[in-house]
């Protein structure tokens, strides 16, 4: 009698099994059906899922939104890609036929470019890679936002984040061999300077450079602010700078320091130039640039003598009224003046600031129809509050860097990272919703 029972029940579990197995099975497609999955299986078990998912599980993105923008006549299309359930922050990269995506906390992600042209929807498929063993498992949950940037030189991808080390935390980046299916990661670059608060302020952003190196911008890690130290201007210290890494021996050159937390970067081959994008404090956010790097001539932005921003906290016009006044005092200001005035301290101007703040991010040289013309297109978080935030900035500066044209594009959405698609489009990472923006006829 037990035995038949026994019998019974496993051959229930088995149907129940089957049963599953042949609704949330795309048998033409040969892979599970997410939109399946999500309406049988209770939500908070879709986290579980979304960390351990495969290459087999269909997370699928379709186009949700669309507008028109005009732009001296210029009809620009924009596509909003979206999903659901796969919620994340990404940083973007791409080979000839892949776009790659990866998450704050190391999840890897492709889909093939061709999809998202023809089909106007993709699958995110899973890469199984050891991120999370090489980082550390128990570091990525209890401090989540740890991967900074993503790129890919021939077959070579390299990750950029913040490592840990016992509590102590500094800026490194892990290679990998995208040929294999399963990539396994190693350690390339560690900069050895301890840093004993984990902070945004890291900067992280990395591009190909000349001469088989690539850049990484390191932040201050707020040394002004935490612990009144002058890194960004300690030609000693690797923090607040921008530097080149050669892709062969490892070394680290310094190409430029003063900056306080530098998320955009884009290398311009043609024309030898490095364009930066640099978080102020409460107000100063910059666009700067670097004609002809060498790590011969180390430039100084000014980071925190020179600054359009304020301290946080701090009213508006505080640092002019200090200077001005021998009877004013405040310690932060004494260390970190934030004089309005960068030339006239020695250091390099800005190419434009922004006062407010707009939360400024990755930044893009893309072709334009003017000879001797720089077209930027500049990405913006902030949280909706003032008018330049969720917005693509569109600037044009002549060859000596005076801007000549500049229009907005609001997105409406916090723009985290952007990818040229080298077809007049460009994509963007939008983390409000945590979707994807494709932007048609931009250039």
């Amino acid at each position: 009698m037990k035995k038949n029972f026994k019998i019974s029940i496993s051959a229930i579990l088995i149907l129940i099994t089957l049963l599953f197995f042949f609704i949330i099975f795309d048998f033409t497609k040969k892979q599970f059906n997410y939109t399946k999955i999500r309406k049988i299986i209770p939500q908070e078990y879709i986290a579980i899922l979304e960390e351990k998912s495969t290459e087999f599980i269909n997370f699928q993105f379709n186009v949700k939104k669309t507008k028109n923008f005009l732009i001296d006549d210029k009809e620009i299309n924009f596509e909003n890609y979206s999903n659901s359930f796969l919620k994340h922050r990404y940083y973007l990269t791409q080979d000839n036929n892949k776009i790659f995506a990866i998450t704050k906390r190391g999840e890897l992600f492709y889909f093939l470019k061709q999809d998202l042209i023809d089909q106007k929807k993709f699958k995110l498929k899973k890469i199984k890679t050891n991120l999370q063993k090489i980082i550390g498992k128990e570091y990525i949950r209890e401090f989540n936002t740890v991967v900074k940037g993503i790129i890919i030189i021939d077959k070579e991808i390299y990750i950029s984040y913040m490592h840990n080390n016992n509590g102590c935390f500094s800026n490194a980046i892990l290679r990998g061999n995208l040929s294999k299916k399963d990539i396994t990661f190693s350690p390339f670059f560690n900069i050895d300077e301890c840093k004993k608060r984990f902070v945004l302020s890291a900067g992280g952003n990395m591009q190909h450079f000349k001469n088989n190196k690539i850049l990484l911008t390191t932040g201050d890690h707020e040394s002004y602010e935490l612990a009144l130290e002058n890194d960004p201007q300690n030609i000693k210290s690797y923090y607040g700078k921008v530097l080149s890494i050669d892709l062969n021996n490892k070394k680290a050159s310094l190409l430029s320091m003063g900056h306080r937390n530098s998320q955009g970067l884009y290398y311009d081959f043609e024309k030898d130039i490095i364009f930066m994008t640099e978080h102020g404090p409460q107000g100063g956010d910059e666009i700067n640039v670097n004609v002809s790097p060498n790590n011969n001539e180390i430039k100084n932005y000014g980071w925190a003598i020179s600054s359009y921003g304020e301290h946080y906290g701090s009213r508006d016009g505080l640092s002019e009224l200090i200077k001005n006044n021998k009877n004013l005092s405040n310690e932060l200001y004494d260390v970190a003046p934030l004089n309005k005035s960068h030339s006239e301290y020695g250091f390099m101007e800005p190419i434009k600031f922004f006062t407010p703040s707009i939360g400024i991010t990755q930044i893009m040289k893309v072709k334009s129809s003017m000879n001797n013309e720089h077209k930027l297109l500049v990405g913006s978080m902030g949280w909706g509050g003032r008018p330049d935030d969720m917005t693509l900035h569109v600037l044009h500066f002549d060859k000596n860097f005076e801007e000549t044209a500049y229009h907005k594009i609001f997105i409406g959405e916090r723009i985290r990272d952007m990818i040229d698609l080298k077809d007049g489009s460009i994509l963007m990472s939008l983390e409000t919703s945590d979707s994807f923006g494709l932007l048609k006829n931009i250039y």
